[in-house]
């Protein structure tokens, strides 16, 4: 109070505020940075096919774990004497992926270009794992044959010299395999995690979560103390953090099954954290509402 009777507000420190706006700004640029560092362009690659092989491209453009499947689109690129003058096939090209889960074989009749077509590879992964979830997919094998049909001999298939290279254009997931130059007819391994980027975010979903119920109980027990009056209103801000939870567990990346590790580690004791901190709520309204 001071000399003239007015009441005066005591003020802390002018830098506390200013360290608590640098942090802000500091977490929030190491996350783009992050975010930069782990979905960055890996350049262009300047491969070309022999003159009798081919060139194949598997781009890996999305991962499931709800179907267990690594979704890829082949990119077929034949050798100059494979195609005739005007780019054309001059024979029918077959390109077999496999395993995968439809028909293995990718044609492309002769007299008609190239293009890229999708196939669904099978993986192994449990998306219950979530954010933690990985997928391979073993053995696989992608071979390419030309085929010439004659009166005489009928179908006739060579096989040709293949070179396969793994690429992918998924954001969030780290995409490798062991064999990134595996010829045709031999099996190699594709591996897919989520990206440090991508981890980061999936947590800080699961730290809001764990917010709600330590703000909520935080009020709730300094009121049924007494060490702050009761507030009618705060009942509906009780049961709006309550009836946030599923739409912010909606929202997790890869959309995790019900029932999935992260339910049982921290969606669970967020709700069983908030109807903990309403009930509390209720009683400090019972002991201290006329």
């Amino acid at each position: 109070m001071s000399a003239d009777g007015r009441e005066t507000v005591k003020r802390g420190p002018w830098w506390r505020g200013l360290l608590i706006v640098l942090g802000v700004v500091v977490v929030y640029v190491a996350v783009l940075l992050g975010y930069a560092s782990g979905d960055g362009d890996s350049g262009e690659d300047g491969r070309v096919a022999a003159d009798n092989s081919v060139l194949v491209y598997l781009d890996i453009d999305a991962v499931s774990g709800s179907d267990f499947s690594i979704a890829a689109n082949v990119s077929v690129y034949p050798g100059k004497n494979l195609v005739g003058d005007n780019g054309y096939l001059k024979n029918e090209l077959v390109v077999d992926v496999s395993p995968i889960a439809a028909d293995g074989r990718l044609v492309f009749n002769s007299g008609t270009r190239v293009g890229p077509l999708p196939v669904k590879l099978y993986a192994n992964g449990d998306i219950r794992e979530w954010p933690f979830d990985e997928y391979q997919s073993d053995n696989v094998v992608v071979r390419a044959f030309s085929q010439a049909s004659s009166p005489e001999a009928g179908t006739v298939s060579f096989p040709l010299p293949t070179d396969v290279v793994v690429t992918d254009s998924l954001t969030g997931w780290d995409v490798t395999s062991d064999d990134q130059d595996a010829g045709g007819g031999q099996a190699f391994t594709i591996y897919a995690d989520r990206t440090a980027g991508s981890l980061v975010f999936d947590l800080a979903l699961c730290a809001v979560l764990i917010v709600l119920p330590v703000c909520a109980l935080f009020v709730s027990i300094q009121t049924v103390r007494r060490r702050k009056a009761f507030q009618p209103p705060m009942v509906t801000w009780f049961a709006v953090m309550l009836f946030a939870v599923l739409p912010l567990r909606n929202i997790f990346p890869g959309s995790p099954p019900f029932g999935s590790w992260v339910d049982y580690s921290v969606v669970l004791w967020v709700v069983a954290g908030l109807v903990t901190a309403m009930s509390l709520y209720v009683i400090a309204w019972w002991r201290q509402a006329p």
